[in-house]
């Protein structure tokens, strides 16, 4: 990731903004800020003649959605997607400066590259706090609204990344990345498949959908069935307090996560300019990510032998939030937890 990209995330997150607040001076700075970088991307505004996705939301503030696009040679088109907007009195470098960071990074990995694909960049507005799973929420609306201007007989899927910046508080799972989702779409399970074994430094766990997962902006590509992946490091201590700093970023792992994205990006592209794309992916009606699959993905992250008597929707509940306790977990921690609860 380029420098630039790691002094945008910092001052996205200068404690100056106070939260980026919808209606406040900061939230305003924010906004202008990402505009800025779409700008020196030359990127295309995905609305005719403007950026902004402008609607009122139920308390009378106005909610503003960042929208852009990157044509391809295709008329298919993947959703990249991040909110900016945070919490008064804490800076959001983690929640989620970091994701809207490495979304135009890739964008910017992606600039010499000859998509077979549509790109659409939308930096959602009012994902916080009260808004949050209202009509007023900036994904929501943009789902709504978008059926007007969007065919999405033509949609591959959503990429929705919140709190990608730390690193997770188990020892030896430092590195981890949940990626959700890969149930929902042969395709963009597939470009996972083919790409993580790419990213030594990342440890990558596909999880399955679920109502569990819905807590951030791929609930509203979830419940209406549409093909989407979350990309998370789960929740941390510092969710939506004051510590929530740049200085506590794992920078390093930022940047591979920029790297991987835009490797599944290009392959989910090259897939689209092979003639045989869909002889290359299994059939709709037998996803290639299921109940077995994820039986293996959470055997690899606890080190032990998961089967089908094990309550998946269980363990994963208790490792959200397992995760957001302490820094200094560890997986025997766990595990002891899961086997009080008689889960494990």
């Amino acid at each position: 990731m380029k420098e630039e990209y790691i002094r945008f995330i910092q001052k996205l997150s200068n404690p100056s903004l106070n939260g980026r607040v919808p209606g406040t001076k900061g939230h305003d700075v924010a906004r202008r800020l990402i505009l800025a970088q779409f700008e020196m991307l030359s990127l295309t505004p995905l609305l005719a003649g403007k950026w902004e996705q402008t609607y009122t939301a139920f308390d009378g503030k106005i909610g503003r959605n960042l929208l852009a696009t990157r044509k391809g040679h295709h008329d298919k088109w993947l959703l990249l997607g991040a909110h900016y907007d945070h919490v008064n009195g804490c800076p959001g470098a983690n929640d989620n400066a970091a994701a809207i960071g490495i979304l135009l990074s890739v964008l910017d990995s992606l600039k010499s590259s000859n998509l077979n694909i549509n790109i659409v960049l939308a930096i959602f507005d009012m994902e916080e706090h009260k808004y949050f799973l209202t009509k007023s929420m900036g994904s929501i609306h943009f789902y709504r609204d978008s059926q007007k201007q969007l065919n999405y007989d033509h949609f591959i899927g959503a990429f929705i990344l919140d709190l990608c910046g730390h690193s997770v508080g188990v020892k030896d799972r430092e590195n981890s990345l949940f990626v959700i989702g890969a149930n929902t779409s042969p395709i963009l399970s597939k470009s996972i498949d083919l790409t993580q074994n790419q990213m030594k430094d990342l440890q990558i766990y596909r999880l399955r959908s679920r109502r569990l997962f819905h807590l951030s902006d791929n609930y509203i590509f979830d419940i209406n069935r549409k093909p989407n992946l979350f990309f998370t490091c789960g929740h941390d201590p510092h969710y939506h307090t004051p510590k929530d700093t740049f200085e506590k970023l794992n920078l390093e792992k930022i940047s591979n996560i920029s790297t991987y994205i835009t490797h599944c990006i290009l392959t989910i592209s090259r897939k689209f300019g092979d003639s045989t794309a869909e002889l290359l992916l299994p059939s709709r009606d037998k996803l290639p990510f299921n109940h077995e699959s994820e039986i293996v993905e959470l055997s690899r992250f606890f080190k032990v032998e998961l089967g089908p008597r094990h309550n998946l929707d269980l363990i994963c509940d208790v490792l959200i939030r397992e995760l957001s306790k302490t820094p200094n977990n560890d997986l025997d921690k766990i595990k002891t937890t899961l086997k009080s609860l008689r889960i494990l």
